[in-house]
């Protein structure tokens, strides 16, 4: 009778087009290791955040990365991604602060949530990998207390829901992935976010006690805590065209360059406010007011489209390689006088010689500073936004204090190329 039942649910699979389920599993291949979903050889192609996955999908993306949720977003991201046909990486959220890993109060709660959760989506064919906590170890947290926890949510995790990985979140940190060699075994793969040193994560990962396969779960340009600065300590952020070189060059020699590696999610596909509002951002600001963008493209994801897809874009993005304040770059830490105007340069070009425009604004330094990507509120403008069709401008500053130029170039196309500097008006 068994035998009879199993045949029949084989033959109702068969007749709804689909077979059984296998679920994503993680196999040693040579000196590394290959993930398959339901059999099939998968390599996480990954944007970090759901913003534009139409976009995404059509550049090669195969996967998102959330940071946390309820079951209510969970299903919303998981049907997002289902109608792009990409998988998804579900963060569960947890805490840096080490007395919460104490507090028996909260440490039930996470256990009830990971256990409804599992149980709720334990067939969701859209989600990958259960994501438990991001970079917890920041705030003095690397303990056996953290990490057996952790351990424990996979497992609670595992005893319901058999068709997802379980995963956590480090920063670029070796003694992260010792700890969890020694706390956390049930973990089937570690996420890693690194930026600057991403080319070194290889030999980290090698050298580590962890043998595990790992991804690249948040990369992109060269953090503000890892860039040079100004006299004054404003750091100087890349330009949009050294970001697209940074990316490509990340993702095909340190991604693609190690064998343990199954994929990674690329940050940030999205725009957020960290330090400046385009750092981190692979999408330029929508709907704020005064400011006439709306939420285009910038290089890095003509970036991606190249590395995932193998092709070179039929649409490219302008170039733009420099700025300079009265002749001074940022790293000449320039400065300006109150109440005098100074000229700002920007250097620009466009591959399929599209027309130009030239957005500026002024904006105070951020003073208002998250941690860890907490939130950050968008720093106070200065003056108007001005819009030209040359590459200088004159500009003026009546206050004393610390500034940031931002300049966006415009090609028409949907793309838009940025740079800034900062600048100490006396």
């Amino acid at each position: 009778m068994v035998k009879e039942s199993f045949f029949y649910v084989l033959i109702l699979a068969s007749l709804a087009g689909c077979a059984p389920r296998e679920g994503a599993e993680i196999r040693a291949k040579g000196d590394g290791f290959e993930l398959r979903v339901d059999g099939k050889p998968t390599y996480i192609k990954g944007i970090g955040g759901t913003n534009r996955p139409d976009i995404a999908a059509a550049n090669g993306a195969n996967a998102c990365r959330t940071w946390g949720g309820d079951a209510k977003s969970i299903r919303k991201t998981s049907d997002l991604a289902a109608e792009h046909g990409m998988y998804v990486m579900q963060g569960i959220w947890l805490p840096k602060e080490a007395e919460k890993y104490s507090d028996e109060k909260f440490k039930e709660e996470m256990r009830a949530f990971c256990r409804a959760t599992a149980e709720e989506f334990k067939d969701d064919p859209n989600i990958l990998v259960w994501g438990i906590g991001n970079e917890v170890e920041l705030s003095g947290t690397n303990n056996g207390a953290v990490w057996g926890f952790i351990d424990e949510l996979s497992r609670i995790i595992k005893s319901v829901d058999d068709k997802h990985l379980t995963s956590t979140v480090i920063a670029h940190n070796k003694s992260a992935l010792d700890s969890i060699a020694r706390y956390a075994p049930s973990l089937d793969v570690v996420g890693i976010n690194s930026y600057g040193p991403i080319l070194q994560v290889k030999d980290m990962v090698s050298a580590s006690d962890y043998d595990g396969p790992y991804m690249i779960t948040e990369w992109g340009p060269t953090g503000w805590w890892e860039t040079s600065s100004t006299e004054w300590k404003a750091p100087i952020e890349q330009t949009s065209e050294q970001k697209r070189r940074v990316y490509e060059t990340r993702y095909n020699e340190a991604i693609l360059g190690d064998p343990r590696c199954i994929g990674s999610f690329v940050f940030l596909w999205g725009q957020k406010e960290e330090r400046t509002p385009t750092w981190f951002s692979m999408f330029v600001e929508n709907g704020v007011e005064g400011l006439p963008l709306r939420g285009e493209k910038t290089p890095m994801v003509e970036a991606m489209q190249r590395v995932w897809t193998g092709r070179e874009p039929e649409m490219t993005a302008p170039i733009v390689t420099g700025i300079a304040i009265d002749g001074r770059r940022p790293e000449e830490s320039p400065k300006a006088t109150a109440g005098v105007a100074f000229r700002v340069d920007v250097e620009a070009s466009d591959r399929e010689g599209d027309e130009l425009t030239y957005i500026w604004e002024i904006l105070r330094e951020a003073t208002v500073l998250g941690f860890g990507g907490s939130f950050e509120p968008r720093p106070e403008r200065y003056g108007e936004v001005i819009t030209t069709d040359s590459p200088t401008a004159e500009l003026k500053i009546d206050e004393a204090g610390e500034y940031r130029v931002y300049v966006y170039v415009s090609d028409g196309t949907g793309f838009v190329s940025t740079v800034n500097s900062p600048v100490l008006v006396r």
